[in-house]
């Protein structure tokens, strides 16, 4: 694989950052049960509700990208204790995108998100991890590894609670690589999400995995 470059995303790099978040992210499960059949209106979809959320993000949290050269080809999110529910901003600003797709769309789009904010309100102060992608032509390579382990680095600095949801199995089985604990499972639009977290090491992650 090519050599990777980890580091922090710009404020200019929003845009771009929820481009790849919209095209690694498109045929999950719940995006395909919530914005319809159509690849690329999924596609756009997402683009403009993540194009927001990242652009917040960025300026409390930590949005890191993966870049082989020029090219970012994974993103990765983790917002700070208090900062992960969208806001009215955040909302209104994803409304038309909703929209667009038909109220059955935008109806579904709220109940899933209602269902991770009572999760995320029965959790402890935490660190809010997600979103997170990669490029679908460097998915399998382990540019979402190396993002998790910067991810996971962190959290230990800060001794915090590391938080998720996913609809993925293979992403559970990613995330209990990195020390994330299933809490519970349920059913959100007719698809299985499961919610997660993990406790602070002792010791960071990437100085207890080094070499």
């Amino acid at each position: 694989m090519e050599r990777l470059e980890i580091r922090a995303l710009t404020t200019a790099e929003a845009r771009p950052a929820a481009g790849l978040l919209g095209r690694g992210m498109r045929d999950n499960p719940t995006h395909i049960r919530a914005f319809g059949a159509e690849p690329v209106r999924r596609e756009r979809t997402l683009r403009r509700i993540f194009t927001p959320l990242l652009q917040r993000q960025l300026g409390g949290g930590r949005v890191l990208g993966a870049f082989a050269g020029q090219r970012l080809v994974g993103v990765a999110a983790l917002a700070a204790p208090g900062g992960c529910q969208p806001t009215l901003a955040d909302k209104g600003r994803a409304l038309p995108a909703l929209l667009a797709n038909g109220p059955a769309s935008a109806l579904r789009m709220r109940t899933w998100v209602r269902v991770w904010a009572r999760r995320d309100a029965d959790m402890p102060t935490h660190w809010h991890l997600g979103p997170l992608a990669v490029e679908p032509a460097w998915q399998g390579q382990g540019v979402g590894s190396r993002l998790l382990s910067r991810l996971c680095d962190h959290l230990d600095r800060q001794h915090g609670l590391g938080y998720l949801e996913t609809d993925l199995p293979e992403n559970v089985r990613l995330y209990r690589r990195f020390g994330f604990e299933t809490l519970a499972s349920e059913p959100v639009i007719g698809v299985t999400h499961w919610f997660m977290q993990r406790a602070a090491l002792a010791k960071p992650y990437r100085e207890k995995h080094a070499p």
